[in-house]
């Protein structure tokens, strides 16, 4: 293999570690509001600073999630996600406030009642109820958090309320404990509305079904399963409007990944059979649409393998096999190359006391057999784009629908095992890229490259399963690649041109 392909090599193992790690994306500066009137009104409970001490906490979780109850209102606490650890409700505030809303002009704040709390944690559920002892009626909130991603469904069931009663689910406005740049967003009438485009209505009648915020990358999605009544959004807290005996509704919190939303959408359409379309709440940027577009590719081979890992190997073999023109550019190039070394280094020597000289004489060699420098890079140029956009589809994809393949458990987490056999083949495909060098080339390469796998190992241990079962097969392709370069050499020796 060549010094300028090994170096290329380790530059885009380096990159995509710092792609991962430490690029951040950043937002515009925050835009002042001009603040609208509004009728006094006042704000939830669920909004004030202040759990007692009697509060119960209640605590689920997932492979992604820990999300904290307490009784007291029957609230969610805290937000948290593992994997990016990030809390996603600030200190003092509150989710999942409810309010009921009796036709005599009677308002019951829930938020400061007491519930009785029961917590099942085999079956990841939370239930909560109040009863009112006076009117005769009760209410039982229950949350179940997803077994997989970064979402749960809370149902809501009221009994014995008066005729026209209304009750509002509802939300604190705000992400996390920045003060970063928040953007509402509502689905009204089959269309997404977003506030820094066409704008966000302070209330929705029916016709909405879901409404959140944005955030940089994350994101709070409150969809009803239902038709509710409608949505608001106010200075503190939004939320959802409905009057049914019994309710459901969606709840995501988390990042803006396509395909993390997705599960919540499918969850939707298992329960409903409708599309929500959740997924248009997500911005992606202009790479983020390659991203979607592999990763679609990748469910498209899961819908008919049902397996993850195969579908990872299928989209391997499909984006090496489109590349593969350029690769045997490349490998073609690289081999011309060396068919002139001779060439090329006597006149180096010969004239090593005039660069521009020196320039001349080497173009008039390439151009005599055929050359372009160039050759051997450009098909590199356009293939690292796409092979760093399909890590990152496979770096953020949330595998837990089906995750295990062979003897790996969960493709979302790291494998030795299979780390050490990428190492492996790493080894393998440098003694395969050795026999097409000169001895000279060997020499000088030989040592370094002997502790490429190592390197290899050191930089990827901790990367999912699934990223590390794509470069396995990357790798193998490569390999066979290289094999069937030098079997065939198709390139005749420069004696053989009659040069």
């Amino acid at each position: 293999m060549e010094k300028n392909v090994i170096l290329a090599i380790v530059l885009s193992v380096v990159v995509l570690v710092v792609w991962t790690f430490i690029f951040r994306q950043t937002a515009p500066p925050e835009q002042k509001r001009k603040p609208s009137p509004a009728p006094e009104e006042r704000i939830p409970s669920s909004q004030i600073p202040f759990v007692p001490e009697s509060a119960e906490e209640l605590v689920l979780e997932n492979d992604y999630l820990t999300v904290t109850f307490v009784s007291r209102g029957a609230k969610i606490k805290s937000w948290y996600l593992k994997r990016s650890k990030k809390e996603l409700i600030a200190p003092g505030r509150f989710g999942l406030g409810l309010n009921l809303f009796l036709p005599e002009g009677i308002e019951i704040d829930l938020n400061g009642m007491d519930f009785q709390s029961t917590l099942d944690k085999t079956t990841k559920k939370a239930v909560f109820e109040w009863q009112d002892s006076e009117r005769g009626f009760k209410v039982v909130k229950t949350f179940g958090l997803s077994q997989h991603g970064e979402y749960g469904l809370c149902s809501l069931e009221t009994e014995d309320l008066p005729l026209g009663s209304e009750y509002h689910l509802t939300w604190p406005k705000g992400i996390g404990t920045k003060g970063d740049r928040i953007e509402q967003f509502a689905f009204f009438k089959e269309e997404l509305q977003e506030q820094f485009k066409q704008g966000t209505r302070q209330d929705y009648g029916r016709g909405i079904k879901w409404m959140g915020l944005r955030q940089k990358k994350d994101l709070i999605i409150l969809a009803s399963l239902n038709q509710p009544l409608g949505g608001m959004f106010e200075d503190n807290y939004w939320g959802l409007r409905d009057g049914r005996r019994q309710s459901r509704w969606i709840i995501y919190a988390g990042t803006g990944n396509v395909f993390k939303v997705r599960l919540a959408n499918q969850t939707i359409k298992e329960l409903t059979g409708k599309d929500y379309h959740l997924s248009s709440a997500v911005k992606v940027s202009t790479w983020g649409y390659l991203s979607v577009g592999l990763g679609k590719i990748l469910l498209f081979f899961y819908s008919f393998t049902h397996n993850y890992g195969i579908a990872i190997i299928l989209l391997t073999l499909l984006i090496y096999g489109a590349l593969s023109p350029l690769t045997f550019k490349q490998f073609e190039s690289m081999q011309r190359m060396q068919t002139v070394q001779p060439e090329v280094k006597a006149i180096q020597k010969k004239f090593k006391s005039d660069p521009k000289r020196l320039q001349i004489e080497m173009m008039k060699v390439y151009k005599q057999h055929k050359i372009n420098p160039m050759a051997g890079c450009l098909p590199m140029v356009v293939q690292l784009p796409i092979i760093f956009v399909l890590y990152r589809v496979l770096l953020d994809f949330p595998f837990s629908e089906n995750p295990s393949f062979l003897w790996i458990k969960d493709l979302a987490k790291p494998n030795i095992p299979l780390l050490l056999a990428l190492g492996g083949t790493m080894f393998l495909q440098q003694r395969v890229s050795q026999k097409a060098q000169s001895a000279a080339q060997q020499e000088g390469l030989a040592k370094m490259m002997q502790f490429f796998p190592i390197f290899i190992i050191v930089m990827l241990w901790s990367l999912p399963s699934g990223v590390m079962l794509y470069w396995f097969t990357s790798t193998l392709i490569s390999i066979v690649q290289q094999f069937f370069i030098i079997r065939r050499r198709v390139l005749p020796s420069p004696a053989k041109t009659g040069r």
